[in-house]
């Protein structure tokens, strides 16, 4: 979400040329009404020797710039290049040459973040934490300057280490200008914080011990990456985080501890200092609010609102209706009171998708499919924004969904004077489908005794997002009658 305007939204995925053989490129697509349209940017460049880039993420800087990273790849999916920046100037609609800021065959999992807060002593700066599986640590780089340059820790190029034995590092910048970098190491979640801009990070810390990652066993893992009971995609434990308001730092992920794939999480109110949770962590969600136990939760994403609500997404799989096919919702829960709890449970989908619809194969196996290892979760002063995997149109692709805002807003669209007698349709283009709107033309000429006009409404769907609304108002009187159309949107 553009921190600048919240209506304009990026988003970024993996797109398959030949779902058989693993082979994709990414694609950007963009937003400047809020997720009602989007516009897809022309392809992402590639580098001589290139075959392609993969794992995009992105962040704002505090110019109104927009970062893709990227991991480059040789023709080849495992023949892995390095991780390459991209820059967009006009909100996500075209994309700059890429940068390649740093070269290791072992680099993966990248996540980015960018520090939009102008109180901030640090605002502005962009962060990409990433795997260098090849030097065995947690890689990190930052941009101070909008992109110009990219460098690591104090003194340092990028890829300095953070970390040692790291898998699929994120990082969230707090609202003071705290970065926090969280990752999986085996049953660890470590943690680590830069409270100078990314000159220099605490030493790593386990903030929770005694996690039980999504892995083999004592999951099935036919082509090397573990699956759910009843599920052919592959499923990893990736530890999510987001800062909240003051020093608050939520983590989440997916754990196996109860026989059942389950969202735990952590947190801190004294950032990181202290964890106010069981040493392993706690459920995200109990009781009624909890998933049944034919249901398995994963993908875990982690995001905050302006006013330091913290949201946690994540996918459900298993039956929707007694002996019926296991398919995926989309799940939001949320946290008030800093992460000491959440509820508020929510489905953002409006209907189950099958994840075998479709379905690329992981690295060219048949055996384990792919549906994406996380999807976006984001907060803004329009509420949540998610952007997952479906396949209810038949073919995998992505689909966005936002917090439905509840009016009602009022306004008058039109005023006019009718003839004697006349029917009139004032159509009225451009309405988002998914508000809902009321129509109620007014006269506005009194004329006692006698009702003055009639109306009815009628809807055109002008195009996927769009709708045209045909509002034919008739005078029933023999004279002149002023009218204003009047609507209330009752929900967007």
């Amino acid at each position: 979400m553009n921190p600048f305007n919240p209506a304009n939204i990026v988003g970024a995925s993996k797109r398959f040329t030949n779902p058989q053989t693993y082979d994709f490129s990414l694609a950007a697509y963009a937003s400047f009404d809020g997720g009602t349209s989007w516009v897809e940017a022309p392809p992402l460049g590639l580098q001589p020797g290139w075959g392609g880039v993969s794992d995009p993420t992105l962040a704002w800087d505090a110019a109104g710039n927009v970062y893709l990273v990227g991991l480059a790849f040789a023709p080849g999916s495992n023949n892995l290049i390095g991780m390459a920046i991209y820059q967009s100037t006009d909100g996500g609609q075209t994309w700059s040459a890429p940068n390649l800021i740093h070269q290791s065959t072992g680099d993966d999992k990248q996540w980015a973040a960018g520090d939009n807060t102008p109180a901030s002593p640090y605002y502005g700066h962009v962060y990409v934490v990433w795997d260098d599986l090849t030097a065995g640590i947690c890689a990190f780089a930052r941009t101070t300057d909008n992109g110009a340059t990219w460098t690591g820790t104090a003194g340092q190029g990028p890829g300095s280490a953070l970390g040692i034995n790291s898998f699929s590092p994120q990082v969230s910048v707090a609202l003071d200008g705290t970065v926090y970098v969280v990752w999986v190491a085996g049953s660890d979640v470590m943690f680590v914080k830069s409270t100078d801009g990314g000159d220099s990070f605490t030493a790593p810390l386990a903030a929770v011990s005694g996690i039980t990652p999504l892995a083999s066993p004592p999951l099935p893992a036919p082509n090397g990456f573990p699956e759910l009971p009843g599920g052919s995609f592959r499923v990893l434990t990736i530890a999510a985080c987001s800062a909240g308001s003051g020093q608050t730092l939520v983590l989440a992920w997916a754990d196996y501890r109860e026989g059942a794939s389950r969202i735990y999480y952590a947190y801190s109110n004294n950032a990181g200092g202290a964890w106010l949770n069981a040493p392993s962590g706690q459920p995200l969600l109990t009781g009624a609010d909890a998933s049944g136990a034919d249901q398995h939760d994963f993908h875990a994403q982690v995001a905050a609102l302006p006013d330091g609500s913290v949201g946690c997404a994540f996918y459900e799989f298993g039956p929707k209706w007694s002996a019926g096919p296991l398919l995926i919702d989309v799940i939001l829960a949320v946290s008030t009171d800093n992460g000491a709890s959440f509820g508020n449970r929510q489905t953002v989908t409006d209907r189950a998708w099958d994840p075998t619809v479709d379905a690329p194969w992981s690295h060219g196996d048949p055996q384990t499919t792919f549906i994406g290892d996380y999807f976006g979760l984001a907060g803004s002063p329009n509420g949540w924004s998610v952007f997952w995997t479906d396949t209810r149109t038949g073919v995998q692709e992505m689909f966005y969904g936002s917090e439905i805002q509840i009016g009602p807003w009022f306004g008058v669209q039109w005023t006019d004077t009718m003839d004697p007698n006349a029917t009139i349709d004032y159509f009225t283009w451009g309405w988002p489908a998914c508000w809902d709107v009321v129509w109620t033309p007014m006269a506005t000429t009194p004329q006692a005794g006698i009702p003055e006009i009639t109306w009815k409404v009628q809807v055109e769907r002008s195009s996927p997002y769009f709708l045209t609304y045909h509002i034919v108002v008739t005078n029933q009187t023999s004279m002149p009658v002023s009218i204003e159309g009047r609507y209330a949107v009752l929900a967007m």
